[in-house]
C-alpha cells in the first residue's frame, strides 16, 4: 500500500499545471489532519502551494513572471463547482467582467445559494453572498452582468457616458434572451434596456 504523502504527491504529479485543489479531494488518503501535513510538506517541497485554509494549487510557472496565479473568477468558480452551488458576479466585479473599469477589483462578490462564506486569498479577497433563488431567475450571463452593473451604478447615477458605455454589451443580447428573461430584472433597469435597444434599432433604419 502506498503511503498517504505518496498517493497524494501522485494525485497532484499527475494533474496539469494551474489546477486547483481543496482538502477535500484528498480526503481518502487519510484524515483532514494528516491530509494538512501531508500538503504542508508537499508546499515545503514546492508541489504546491497554499492559496486559502484547505484551498492549493499546483504552481504554473513562468520564466519571467514567476507563478501563474489564477483569476479570482477562476477560483471562485471551482469552489461553487466543489460545493454543488450556482454563483453570480455582482457589484463591480460585474462592471469589470463588462470592461466597463479596467480596475481590478480586490473584493469580488457573489451572489450564491450555496453556503455564505468569505475567503482571503493573498490580497484578494472572494465573498459568496447568500440570496434568495430568484437571484437566479436570470439564466444569460451576459444579461446578468448587465442587471447587475445598473445595479452597482443606481438609477440616479445612470448618466449618458454611462449608458455609451454599456451599450456595447447590450447590443450583444440576444432578442430571445431579452424578451423572456428580462421581466425578471427591476422595473428601471428594464426601461434603461429597452431604452438602448430601441435606440440602437433607430439607429440601424437610419
Amino acid at each position: 500500500m502506498k503511503s498517504s504523502k505518496n498517493q497524494i504527491e501522485t494525485k497532484i504529479s499527475k494533474s496539469s499545471f494551474g489546477e486547483i485543489f481543496f482538502l477535500d479531494d484528498f480526503s481518502k488518503y487519510g484524515s483532514s489532519d494528516n491530509i494538512r501535513k501531508v500538503l504542508s510538506r508537499l508546499e515545503n517541497e514546492g508541489l504546491v502551494e497554499r492559496l486559502a485554509q484547505g484551498i492549493y494549487l499546483k504552481p504554473k510557472k513562468d520564466p519571467l513572471l514567476g507563478t501563474i496565479y489564477p483569476t479570482t473568477e477562476e477560483i471562485a468558480k471551482q469552489i461553487a463547482q466543489r460545493d454543488k452551488a450556482r454563483i453570480s458576479p455582482t457589484g463591480v466585479l460585474a462592471l469589470y467582467l463588462l470592461g466597463l473599469t479596467t480596475q481590478v477589483p480586490l473584493k469580488a462578490v457573489y451572489l450564491t445559494d450555496g453556503s455564505q462564506l468569505e475567503i482571503k486569498i493573498g490580497n484578494r479577497t472572494i465573498q459568496f453572498k447568500k440570496t434568495v433563488p430568484k437571484s437566479f431567475a436570470i439564466k444569460d450571463e451576459l444579461l446578468h452582468l448587465i442587471v447587475q452593473a445598473f445595479k452597482e451604478i443606481g438609477l440616479k447615477n445612470v448618466t449618458d457616458e454611462f449608458i455609451s458605455q454599456i451599450q456595447p454589451n447590450v447590443q450583444q443580447l440576444n432578442n430571445e434572451v431579452v424578451q423572456k428573461q428580462l421581466k425578471y430584472a427591476p422595473v428601471w433597469i428594464q426601461k434603461q434596456i429597452i431604452n438602448i435597444i430601441k435606440e440602437q434599432n433607430k439607429s440601424r433604419i437610419i
